[in-house]
């Protein structure tokens, strides 16, 4: 049995009035359509959205990365932010160049807070990295008062300015207000840099232990990344008055630890000394940087009370080590008997009597015992330069 369907034509106006009706529908889902996938994303941008020109990767890294942003803002040829990745207490920083040639310069690398650089009300961070083949810094820059923003590059090796851009409209959710009272700079202990290191110990404010960031500028690697810092209220001079804080487990594949220091003359340091006593990195701090100390008190050795503790020894402090056996150390009297000629400068606070001596490491030729460190490394690099393993060693080190 067939249905019967009307068989009656349409008139002009109907058949207009349908073709309306189909139009409009077919509009409606479109729109339908593309409504949706920019609603499903919407929710997830920052106010102000991505920077305008920015391709779909770096858009899709900023819709990926705007928890906890600390700030972000455009300048008429960068996209710059500073946020804290998911899981992570350490800032990273990206730098986005958004015109052409369009590409991401910088990408979640390491950001310190530096604070006032300058004394024109920006508070900055700086994170390094490379462009165009030569180690850079880049600084993105925050005025709370003016609610500016600005974008600086700066060669690393020779502090030339290669690109300084501003910007007005920003995002800062999380900047800190001032340097002595931001949440980094409270909880930073000792913050420094050396030539090559950027050096931070601070307290973690999840659990609220000592912790230790150790970045190595060149490559742009971090060597220690957040392992927990021990304070030394002993201390590896017992002749000078040093704040000591040690970490780390390994240094270029070596069994080491790497120790930060201050003293009370604004003097830091970073050393790295193996398990046998050797110094393997020492680097002062540079003064381009302020230093940050936050130190308590319980973290001061005596010392910083006037009261200086005695030697635990009558031996010298320091000890011109050599490695080998009988052979070696013939070879080490040799070089530094008078009548060999040695060229040693005459003023040297150490007891040359070369004998073996033997560490809970191991055992070694003591070579000479000195008071001083440069009289020490002194006689280190003379016997170096005779072709014998020397090597400086700390009389009193002690690898916990």
């Amino acid at each position: 049995m067939k249905l019967a369907w009307p068989n009656r034509r349409f008139s002009r106006w109907s058949r207009r009035l349908l073709q309306r009706i189909s139009l409009a529908l077919a509009a409606g889902l479109l729109a339908v359509a593309f409504t949706i996938p920019a609603m499903a994303v919407a929710p997830s941008v920052l106010p102000g959205g991505p920077p305008s020109g920015a391709d779909l990767g770096e858009t899709s890294v900023q819709i990926a990365q705007i928890e906890r942003t600390i700030l972000n803002f455009n300048t008429p040829n960068y996209a710059v932010r500073v946020f804290m990745p998911a899981g992570s207490v350490n800032p990273v920083m990206n730098v986005f160049r958004r015109t052409a040639p369009s590409r991401l310069e910088l990408n979640a690398q390491p950001a310190i807070f530096r604070g006032a650089i300058t004394a024109d009300g920006f508070l900055t961070y700086e994170s390094f990295g490379s462009r165009d083949g030569r180690n850079v810094i880049f600084r993105a820059g925050h005025n709370r008062g003016t609610q500016q923003a600005r974008l600086e590059i700066l060669e690393q090796a020779t502090g030339s300015m290669l690109v300084s851009e501003s910007a007005s409209g920003i995002s800062a959710p999380n900047m800190p207000e001032a340097p002595g009272t931001g949440a980094l700079e409270r909880n930073t202990l000792v913050g420094f840099e050396t030539q090559n290191h950027a050096v931070r110990v601070f307290r973690d404010p999840a659990d609220g232990q000592r912790k230790m960031n150790i970045y190595y500028k060149p490559t742009s690697l971090t060597r220690v990344n957040g392992q927990p810092a021990t304070v030394d209220l002993v201390g590896l001079d017992p002749g000078e008055c040093w704040i000591t804080y040690f970490g780390g487990q390994q240094y270029n594949g070596i069994s080491a630890r790497y120790y930060v220091q201050v003293n009370a003359g604004g003097n830091a340091r970073l050393e790295v000394i193996d398990i046998n006593g050797a110094v393997l990195l020492s680097e002062p701090r540079i003064s381009a940087v302020p230093l940050v100390t936050n130190v308590p008190s319980e973290d001061r050795p005596q010392c910083f009370d006037g009261r200086v503790p005695a030697p635990s020894a009558a031996l010298a402090r320091y000890v011109a080590a050599v490695f080998g056996g009988e052979t070696t150390l013939q070879q080490v009297n040799q070089a530094l008997s008078p009548g060999a000629g040695a060229r040693l400068p005459g003023s040297l606070t150490c007891t040359i009597n070369p004998r073996f001596e033997s560490a809970p490491q191991g055992q070694f030729i003591n070579a000479a015992e000195c008071d001083g460190r440069n009289d020490a490394e002194a006689v280190v690099s003379y016997l170096r330069g005779r072709g014998l393993n020397a090597r400086l060693v700390y009389r009193h080190f002690r690898y916990r």
